[in-house]
């Protein structure tokens, strides 16, 4: 029988030690002597607010690209191309991609004349896709080789310069 009260003494313990657990409270040890009264005081709590700004949205942070702008920067790059003018075409073409190899072929074509077709500009975007119509010379052998369609993508940068950044296709 005495094994059986300690069996139910040490489960009531057990019991009592895993409820002081799950609220909180210090479970008293058994190492320790017995106190009259225990007192407890939690912790204080630590509450941290965390701000978050949304982004304004892209119309108001950001003016929209000036048409103006493209049109002249587009200009400069296209006649670079169409009169073999390599400072131009690399006064045209955005920081990032002037070092590549820069050329006046365009799919083993020269420009002959271009034109450049209606665009518009989206509010708050930083770049824009034009296209411009391109009558085409065949490099090697100097006859005309037609009418294609080709897209670019005009960028503005952190200083507010537009510079083309990225021949995109064609389309015949």
């Amino acid at each position: 029988m005495t094994s059986r009260v300690r069996a139910g003494v040490l489960l009531i313990g057990l019991g009592a030690s895993l409820s002081a657990c799950r609220s909180g409270l210090p479970v008293p040890s058994s190492d320790m002597p017995p106190t009259t009264s225990t007192s407890y005081s939690a912790p204080p709590v630590q509450t941290h607010t965390l701000t978050v700004t949304p982004p304004a949205p892209a119309s108001s942070s950001a003016a929209s690209l000036e048409p103006a702008a493209i049109d002249r920067v587009f200009q400069v790059y296209m006649n670079g191309l169409a009169n073999h003018d390599m400072t131009a075409l690399r006064s045209g073409t955005c920081p990032r991609l002037r070092e590549t190899l820069l050329g006046f072929e365009l799919h083993g074509h020269y420009v002959e004349r271009w034109q450049m077709l209606p665009y518009s500009v989206p509010a708050g975007q930083e770049s824009v896709t034009v296209q411009a119509t391109v009558t085409q010379r065949n490099a090697r052998t100097g006859k005309l080789a037609g009418d294609v369609v080709y897209s670019w993508n005009v960028e503005r940068n952190e200083d507010t310069s537009y510079y083309v950044c990225g021949w995109l296709d064609y389309n015949r």
